[in-house]
């Protein structure tokens, strides 16, 4: 290949290639300017530093090899041989991978609690097939099962067509998740979203109060002018910052020794805003409170 189409091939390249020598630089492709912010035809002849900005990348240029470095808010794989260094912008990949993994965190969390559920009331079956709740039991493991079929899906959640009480939520609750039987109930509405959406929200705001709060928890639905508020409260501490702990893999100060993933209440805000409403945090009457506010069209009044 002769020089100029070396030269051309590169000037085309998605990957950034700078050259130097002595210290200084020779040549850097539109694609390694593009990444490096650098006007390239100010910099050719200038010291490395000059072109690179960044000490990083420069004692890697010195030292050679191969660094995953973050650069004005993009994710660089920067490899570095005598005399040349290649840039390849990996922010796009490593952000889809990210996604990838968060999106499958979120369903092994959802799947978690039913399924060792599902399990435990198989295994009370397998022991007493004639226990008298028998067919309720068998019932709600079909119920479980198609919703899992549909988390694994991805099905949207929306509203539903025939009005239900919230308070039906508890047994069904209960069922898989027993340690919520000193759970304090008060659920009033009828509802016209689908119950799956609503259980999950539930589900997860139950499971979280009972594993990182205090004793005693309460489960509340009220009619407000925004809407249908669904809230869950405990006894524990104040923390610091609320609305943080609705990012993934966040937990507060107080859960350092609790085992989870930091994940439920990302699911509640996923599920509350899809239908409509959202998810929040807050410190009420002394207690920790986390609840969802849903538009007032799931309310069933609303559906004369």
């Amino acid at each position: 290949m002769s020089e100029g189409a070396f030269i051309s091939a590169w000037e085309a390249a998605f990957e950034g290639l700078l050259l130097h020598e002595r210290g200084r630089v020779v040549y850097l492709n539109p694609a390694a300017g593009t990444l490096l912010g650098v006007d390239r035809d100010r910099v050719k002849g200038k010291p490395l530093l000059f072109a690179l900005r960044d000490h990083r990348l420069a004692a890697l240029a010195a030292s050679g090899g191969e660094e995953r470095v973050e650069l004005g808010g993009r994710i660089l794989l920067v490899r570095a041989v005598p005399g040349a260094l290649y840039l390849l912008d990996v922010t796009e990949s490593e952000r889809e991978l990210s996604r990838t993994r968060l999106a499958r965190e979120l369903l092994a969390h959802e799947l978690r609690t039913p399924v060792a559920g599902i399990k435990a009331l198989l295994e009370a079956l397998d022991q007493d097939p004639k226990r008298p709740e028998r067919d309720a039991i068998l019932d709600l493991v079909r119920k479980e099962v198609l919703r899992l079929e549909r988390l694994v899906r991805g099905d949207p959640l929306g509203l539903g067509a025939a009005p239900w009480p919230l308070a039906s939520l508890r047994e069904r609750l209960l069922r898989l998740l027993p340690e919520a039987a000193s759970v304090e109930f008060s659920l009033r509405h009828e509802v016209v979203v689908e119950e799956d959406a609503v259980f999950q929200i539930l589900l997860n705001l139950v499971e979280n109060a009972l594993r990182y709060g205090k004793a005693p928890v309460s489960v509340t639905s009220e009619a407000t002018e925004e809407g249908l508020r669904i809230e869950v409260r405990d006894a524990g501490p104040p923390l610091l910052d609320y609305e943080r702990l609705f990012q993934p893999g966040q937990r507060g100060v107080h859960a350092a020794s609790v085992r989870g993933s930091g994940l439920g209440l990302a699911i509640v805000r996923r599920i509350a805003r899809g239908l409509g409403g959202d998810a929040y945090g807050r410190r009420v009457e002394g207690r920790n409170a986390f609840g969802v506010v849903l538009p007032a069209a799931v309310l069933a009044e609303r559906h004369p």
